[in-house]
């Protein structure tokens, strides 16, 4: 598995752009607290992909303005991520037991520049994805991350790549205690509590239910996470 994300390490070289000026604009469902992320992140069954960015970054403002907009992306990133932006400065954090301000997570996790891109599962660092890259490429190497991790995918990403996918994540249901449902529903946007099945099912949103007959529906449905609360 690691052989084959260094690879891809190499090949998103391939995919910078020249670019113009640019506007900011923010993810609605993104933290900005890694320990909060990380544990959302761990309740849910997630990666969490850190954003590594700076407000005088011209690639980071041109990642906000076209990636982060791209509807694609966001879905993608709603049912597989969760999304955390860590820009320098003093605000603290406790990750993993130790607390860091911003500035310290950009040497913990040997960021040289912006945008640097950090996919995270439990306690593993993934990969590390140094620099810009437009929404499309973006997305499949969102899929190609996820289907590695998570179905033990065996082509290169130079392969997947020259495919075309619309794969959407694995349908899973997570068994959590309540007081994790409580908090992933204090800090997650895209989390929602359900006693019967939506008119309209969004299969990126994060449904907790305490009904393992709604929670089974869901999944048949396509809902990527569904987080079933046990009763003791």
């Amino acid at each position: 598995m690691l052989n084959r994300l260094r690879r891809f390490l190499v090949l998103v070289a391939f995919f910078t752009l020249s670019i113009s000026a640019v506007t900011t604009y923010a993810y609605e469902f993104e933290f900005r607290d890694l320990g909060t992320a990380h544990k959302v992140a761990n309740i849910e069954g997630k990666m969490v992909l850190i954003a590594f960015t700076s407000e005088s970054c011209y690639y980071c403002r041109l990642f906000d303005k076209e990636v982060l907009t791209n509807k694609q992306v966001q879905d993608f990133l709603r049912g597989n991520y969760i999304f955390v932006r860590i820009e320098p400065g003093n605000d603290k954090t406790s990750f993993l037991g130790k607390t860091y301000t911003n500035n310290e997570l950009f040497g913990a996790f040997g960021v040289r520049g912006t945008p640097t891109f950090v996919f995270l599962k439990d306690k593993t660092q993934i990969t590390q994805v140094p620099g810009y890259m437009p929404a499309e490429n973006f997305l499949k190497a969102l899929r190609f991350i996820v289907k590695v991790v998570e179905e033990n995918y065996k082509e290169s990403f130079e392969a997947y790549s020259k495919k075309k996918d619309d794969y959407k994540g694995r349908p899973t249901i997570v068994k959590i205690k309540q007081n994790d449902a409580q908090f992933v529903l204090n800090y997650d946007k895209n989390a929602k509590r359900v006693d019967s099945i939506p008119s309209n099912v969004d299969i990126n949103t994060v449904y907790v239910t305490t009904s393992v007959e709604i929670a089974n529906k869901l999944k048949e449905t396509g809902v990527v996470r569904v987080l079933l609360v046990e009763n003791r």
